[in-house]
This record gives C-alpha cells, structure tokens and sequence, in this order.
C-alpha cells in the first residue's frame, strides 16, 4: 500500500479536509479503500491540461518588432459519478490514475504537447471505467490556436469535455469547474517570447457520504 494510500486508509483523508475526501492532484497511480460505514460517494475526474505553443518575434519591417505568441494548451475533460454504497461494499478498493500536463512547446517542437489521461476503475470494487482525456497542445505563434479539449466518458452524472479549440488565443484553456468550484486540468500558456507553459496536472476526488 503507498504511502499516500495507507494514510488515507488510517486518516479517513488524502489530499483534502475531512473524514471521507480523498483528493488527488500529483500525477501518478493509486487506490482508494472504501471506508466503514459509508453509503455513497461522488467521484470527480479531470483530464490534464495541453502545452502552450511556441512562440517568436518576427520583425515586418527592419527594427520593428512584432511578437507571434503561440496558442494556449487545451483543457482536460470532466467527469463525475454518484454511487450508493451498502456495508458490504467496505474496504474494497477503486483504482485510480491522475493525468500529467503536456509540456510547453520549444524551438525543436513547436507545438505544445498533449496531456496525459485520468481515470477512475474497478478494483476489488466494480465500476464503470471513469475517462477524462487530456486538453491537445496550442499551435505554434504564426497561427496560434488554443488546443482542442480533452473528451471525457463514463460518468453516470457528468461527462464534458474540456475547453480549448479558440483561434488567436495564447492564454491556456480554463480547466472544468467541478463541486465545491474546484478545478483542474488548465491548459498551459502560449509563449510571447519563445517557450510555451506546460499544461496542469489532472485530478481526482472522491467524497465519500456516511
């Protein structure tokens, strides 16, 4: 059991306030033990963010400068599951995978790059796979364009895909907003002067009912 698991397996809490929130935001892979006495949760993915695209100065006559800023990273997908829970169901374990950001684009790539996924899947506990794809990266500056969102499915509540996809649009694709205005999954800034920003990580939480 990892450690941040065996915490959260002991505590009642990972990476979030109160007994029952389990809430993770560090790339990587996991499960969750569901605790004694609970009789629902609700289950929040959120796909990882693109790269910002690449982005130069050009000059459209001698000495006056014109900066071509590279396209912001798309957006993360959503989605989100409500279950009921019986006695039974205590101690079994839902796998989980939280997405990394795609890096921002360089001279030698040009284009940022796209995220990685997040879900949320059966452990000794059945569920439907849970997907948020992650947000595609923007384009690089002399024609920048956001990257397209990240899709996202299994949700039995929710299931929407992230923003992305603007033309001449350098600032990163705001992730989805989720319960309680939580969010994740932003695009990365396009770059003014060169480099673009890498996109945010993914997420996910889940809230267990007692």
């Amino acid at each position: 059991m990892g450690g941040a698991t065996l915490a959260a397996f002991i505590n009642g809490s990972a990476g979030g306030a109160g007994a029952g929130v389990y809430d993770y935001s560090t790339p990587g892979t996991g499960f969750v033990a569901i605790p004694s006495g609970a009789t629902g949760v609700t289950i929040e993915v959120w796909g990882a963010g693109g790269g910002g695209g690449y982005g130069y100065v050009g000059f459209i006559a001698p000495m006056e400068p014109e900066i071509f800023a590279g396209g912001g990273g798309g957006g993360g997908g959503y989605s989100k599951t409500v279950l009921v829970l019986s006695g039974g169901d205590a101690l079994k374990t839902i796998n989980y995978t939280v997405g990394s950001g795609g890096a921002g684009a360089t001279s030698s790539t040009l284009d940022g790059s796209y995220g990685t996924f997040s879900n949320v899947y059966s452990g000794t506990y059945t569920i439907t796979t849970m997907t948020s794809n992650p947000g595609g990266g923007g384009t690089y500056g002399s024609y920048p364009v956001q990257g397209p969102g990240g899709t996202a499915s299994g949700g039995n509540t929710t299931n929407t895909t992230g923003n992305g996809g603007a033309a001449y649009d350098p600032t990163g694709a705001a992730g989805i907003v989720g319960d309680d205005s939580l969010t994740a999954g932003a695009g990365g800034n396009g770059g003014y002067f060169y480099d673009g920003d890498p996109g945010q990580a993914g997420r996910v939480r889940m809230v267990f009912t007692f």
